[in-house]
Formats: structure tokens, sequence, C-alpha cells
């Protein structure tokens, strides 16, 4: 009887105690496992980073595509942990001190850190601002059509309105080289990076940024076929109506489809 007493009251201690921080044995317990699973996936992901940073400082295969993924992925857990380790450049000796510094960062964590930095890494928030965003509106300044210099479909026709057909033809390869390693290349890993985090997205915010893509995606298409179209034509580009308004239609839609989007996930950016 006497131990039956002791065992009761140390319960009513622990529950006590559990009630005074703010939740019950069950609670904790919960609030445990979650933070050891937390820290447990954000172990993994950085030995990920760190097999694929090695694969970059001997020359994997493919390592242009490596070095893009590796380094969105890189930047997603290093501002999931707030760390303020970043990679911008494909340098060995960079890659190689900023995983040092990650894991470091990675290792100091307690278990309400982790929880808090994992919750922060699967978040679409987080998710689009690190590996997305910033090509996106890259690729709106390339597509938006407007005299800036920046869309090198509206730049090629102004920039050729009184030029011979021998300079419109030389400068039409190096225009499409331009756009096609440009914003076409930077649309491709923004569905290579949607592709690989979709999970996280709602469907309501899958279809609207999948939308938007398909219309930036038809502008670029237009911008390089139209160029193309100058090469050893009767008269010159302005003399000619190549002006789609199909492409400025699909365009503006994307535009309000990832206004829409942005908006709704609070990292829209007023500038555009």
């Amino acid at each position: 009887m006497k131990n039956s007493r002791k065992i009761a009251a140390g319960v009513a201690v622990l529950i006590v105690a559990f009630s005074l921080m703010g939740c019950t044995p069950k609670e904790s317990i919960t609030k445990s496992t979650k933070q050891e699973k937390a820290q447990k996936e954000i172990k993994i992901e950085l030995t990920f980073l760190q097999n694929e940073c090695d694969r970059l400082i001997n020359k994997g295969e493919d390592i242009e595509k490596t070095f893009q993924s590796y380094k969105n992925d890189f930047n997603l857990l290093s501002e999931s942990v707030n760390s303020t380790s970043k990679v911008n450049k494909m340098n060995n000796d960079e890659l190689e001190v900023s995983i040092n510094n990650l894991e470091k960062d990675v290792d100091k964590l307690n278990g309400e850190e982790a929880l808090k930095a994992y919750t922060k890494y699967t978040s679409p928030k987080t998710i689009y601002k690190v590996t997305m965003m910033e090509n996106m509106h890259s690729v709106i300044e390339a597509t938006r059509g407007w005299d800036d210099g920046k869309d090198l479909g509206i730049s090629f026709f102004y920039d050729h309105l009184h030029s011979s057909q021998e300079d419109i033809n030389r400068d039409i390869k190096p225009t499409v080289n331009d756009i096609t390693n440009g914003p076409v290349y930077k649309l491709r890993i923004i569905k290579d990076e949607l592709q690989k985090h979709r999970d996280a997205f709602s469907k309501e915010q899958l279809e609207e940024l999948e939308t938007a893509m398909k219309g930036f995606d038809y502008s670029l298409y237009t911008q390089l076929k139209t160029i193309r179209s100058y090469k050893n034509i009767v008269n010159n580009p302005y003399t000619s109506n190549n002006y789609d308004y199909e492409e400025e239609e699909k365009y503006n839609g994307a535009r309000t489809y990832l206004t829409d989007f942005e908006s709704n996930l609070g990292v829209a950016k007023p500038e555009y």
C-alpha cells in the first residue's frame, strides 16, 4: 500500500508539473516525438547536401544541373535553420566552407529549434521565396514586353528597325541563345523545383503557379519564334506585322495568376 501511495503521489507530481508547463504528459510526449522527428529529418537533408557537395567538388556528371538544384536545396535548409551560410556560385573552396558552416549550425539546434526549422523548411512560402521567386521575377521581366531592354524579343525589334537583312540575320542566333540560356533556362529550373516540392503546395496553389508558368512559357516560345521569323524575309521587321496578341493575352493572364498566388502566400512584391 505504501508503494502504491508513492507511485500515485509521483504521478500526481508529474501531472502538476506538466500542467504548470501548459501541457499534459501525452502532449509533452507528442511534442518530444515531433522534435526528434524534425531533428532526424534535418540531419537527413544535411547528409544529402554533404553528398551532393562531394559530387560537385569531384566534378560529377551534369554538374550545371546538379549545382542549380544543390544551390536551391542548400539555401532552403540554410534559411530554415537561420544560418548565415549561403551558396551563390560554383567554387570548390566556397562549397566546402559553406557546407561545414551549415553542419555546425544544424548541430547547434535543440529539439524546439529543430521543429521550428523543419516547419519552416516544409512551408510553401519558404520554398517559393528561396527556390523559385527570384527566377520567376526574372522571367516576368523577360516577357513583360515593355521598352526597358529586358524583353529581348521587343528589344530585337526596335534595335533592327533600320538594319540591313545581313545584320538582322547575324544577330538572330546570339539573341535566341540569350533567351534560351536566360529566361527559358530559369523557367525550367522553376519547373524542376516545383516538381521537387509539389507536395508542400495546396491544389489551388499548384494550379495558380502552373497556369502562370504556362503563360510565361508561351511568351518565351513566341519570342523565339518571332525572332527566327525575321531571317531572310523580304522586308525588314518593322514593315511586317509579327505582333502576337495571343502572347500579350497569355502574359497578362499569367501575371494575374502569379499575383494571386504570391498575394495568398504573403510574398507579393508591389513593384510589379
